[in-house]
């Protein structure tokens, strides 16, 4: 039987913790008949091979997706080469709940066609310590009884957005929009397509109970990394939405940030929260340079 849902994976080197993501897929409840395409994005490791070995309950493929190093590119081809109409977005470190696709794919039923975000939640792979860094609370007691919610929050001042790793839509309707860029530098793009979704008529529900179990970086130095490639990207989608309201940066307010932070580097229990602020702000300075953005800064605001 053909798939309904088509089910998108871009993956990196991901042999550490592919196959844990393959078997929460293999533990789905009541999920329509789906597929995983696994769209490898120029591994160099065994993530291929791993994939390959997996003993699927469900039609598992690997696509090369190699042109450009970008998990956006890898979205992209993975939805050009899907089976099924509707389309799930996960990524390969994480791990999905039991209901995860049978939730999503009820809420874009239910909606008519909307762009569907599921849940985060944080505690089954990270300590409390690297929560506290991120400043990420304990994940709720209970996943509530409701398919979905019209209520999706807007963000950073202007239209909701859905995680990259953890949203559902039509194939037909996230192809006609181009799929993701890949020109965003690891960030942004989720926001950038679900803003240009909305922009062209879309409307953002939320299917609280479809779970993902979402891995952060744990290292100081990975942190960092992160957050800086992330806040620079969020400088590209400001060129390109600041006119729409969207909060902008403020290099006054990056600055005294990256002060603040030093004083945390240098204790144990503040060391990865610091490493997150100065991350994430120097990137804010680097992408205020890059994209030239200092002549537009009329009006000093906190990101």
């Amino acid at each position: 039987m053909n798939p309904e849902v088509s089910i998108i994976i871009p993956a990196l080197n991901s042999a550490a913790w592919i196959l844990e993501q393959l078997e929460s897929l293999n533990r789905q409840v009541d999920a329509p008949i789906f597929e995983v395409l696994v769209c490898d994005n120029g591994s160099t490791d065994e993530t291929v091979d791993c994939v390959k070995s997996f003993h699927a309950s469900f039609s598992l493929k690997v696509i090369n997706a190699s042109g450009v190093p970008s998990a956006s590119y890898a979205r992209n081809i993975g939805a050009q080469n899907a089976s099924a109409d509707i389309l799930l977005f996960c990524d390969s470190d994480d791990y999905v709940n039991d209901i995860w696709v049978r939730e999503l794919y009820n809420a874009y039923r239910l909606s008519g066609g909307a762009l569907v975000s599921g849940a985060i939640h944080h505690n089954r792979f990270n300590s409390r310590r690297v929560l506290d860094a991120y400043d990420i609370p304990d994940d709720p007691k209970t996943l509530g009884s409701a398919v979905m919610s019209r209520d999706a929050p807007a963000f950073a001042g202007y239209l909701p957005t859905v995680p990259g790793g953890n949203f559902a839509f039509g194939k037909a309707d996230y192809l006609s929009l181009g799929g993701m860029d890949s020109s965003y530098p690891g960030g942004a793009e989720e926001t950038d397509f679900s803003w240009r979704a909305q922009e062209a008529g879309h409307s953002v529900v939320v299917a609280p109970r479809a779970v993902i179990h979402y891995r952060l970086k744990k290292t100081g130095r990975s942190i960092f990394r992160q957050q800086r490639i992330q806040q620079r990207a969020r400088i590209l989608l400001w060129t390109r939405y600041s006119d729409r309201g969207m909060n902008g940066p403020s290099t006054r307010y990056s600055i005294s940030e990256i002060l603040k932070s030093i004083p945390m580097l240098v204790k144990d229990d503040s060391r990865l929260a610091g490493m997150r602020v100065l991350g994430g702000n120097i990137g804010a300075l680097e992408g205020i340079i890059k994209y030239r953005v200092l002549g537009k800064l009329g009006v000093n605001k906190k990101q």
